[in-house]
């Protein structure tokens, strides 16, 4: 073998993930658990809650996410490293030990930062449940004052790419929010796999205040059920992605909704994807 041949190195990410196997151990007090994930499976099946794709910095207390199909939860991250900057210039990230407990009665204490890593390269989110969300969005939109701040926008996109499985897809659209403005956001779109590794091209932009992006996609996906766009993509170092915001429906439905999500009225509304139309629940 060769100074530079690696082909028996593990990447960091799979090393991180073994690791994340082996520091897990027997959960003492799993019986205070274990009706939690069933309530979670059950709201999953019933459709309450949803399986969504992880966002660095979306780690939050209280939780619930898939890493290679296995449910946990994030019970605590116990911060023992802010983001600060070290004399020499170097960055050092906010970091420390979490809790996970996981549904086959173990748990971790690996890294708030490993935990990310993780669920970005093969992991999911889980959303919170319908009713709390609805409660939090209507509280969020509803009486913007001059108080209230520019949070970003939201945008509609159509995809450029020339791949059939995605090009003969009629009335195919992207739903999304960004902080900063949709053009730089799209900079660089034939990389990011929530773009489909393809340019896209803007269809509508809408300027929001106070906006909670976990709370959009909840109401998005719960809004659309089975409109929304299937498909894996890989990255360029060949990573499985499955983007979550894609979604099939006439463009007159999609800005419609999108006033419906601005005005909070769209939890009073649903999609019909055979008839094509926005019915009222």
């Amino acid at each position: 073998m060769g100074l530079f041949d690696f082909d028996l190195v593990q990447r960091p990410d799979v090393r991180a993930s073994t690791d994340f196997v082996a520091r897990r151990k027997p959960c003492p007090d799993f019986e205070n658990y274990q009706s939690r994930f069933k309530q979670v499976q059950k709201d999953l099946k019933e459709g309450n809650r949803s399986i969504i794709d992880f966002k660095l910095g979306n780690l939050i207390e209280g939780a619930y996410y898939l890493h290679n199909g296995v449910l946990f939860y994030l019970e605590k991250i116990n911060i023992t490293k802010n983001d600060h900057y070290r004399p020499d210039g170097t960055r050092v990230r906010t970091d420390g030990r979490t809790r996970c407990i996981f549904e086959n009665g173990t748990e971790s204490n690996m890294l708030k930062r490993s935990v990310e890593k993780l669920l970005y390269a093969n992991g999911n989110a889980i959303t919170e449940k319908n009713e709390t969300s609805i409660e939090q969005f209507n509280q969020n939109f509803s009486g913007i004052t001059d108080d209230d701040k520019e949070s970003g926008f939201i945008y509609i996109l159509k995809s450029k790419s020339d791949k059939p499985e995605i090009k003969d897809i009629k009335h195919l659209y992207k739903i999304g929010f960004s902080t900063t403005t949709v053009e730089d956001r799209i900079k660089k779109a034939a990389q990011e796999p929530t773009y489909l590794m393809a340019e896209v091209r803007i269809i509508m932009t809408y300027k929001c205040f106070n906006m909670n992006t976990h709370k959009l996609e909840l109401l998005l996906h719960n809004f659309f059920g089975n409109s929304c766009l299937n498909v894996d993509v890989f990255d360029n170092l060949g990573n499985r992605h499955t983007p979550r915001e894609w979604f099939i429906a006439p463009l007159d439905i999609i800005e419609e909704v999108v006033q419906l999500i601005i005005s909070g009225e769209i939890v009073g509304y649903w999609y019909d994807g055979g008839r094509e139309e926005i019915i009222v629940r």
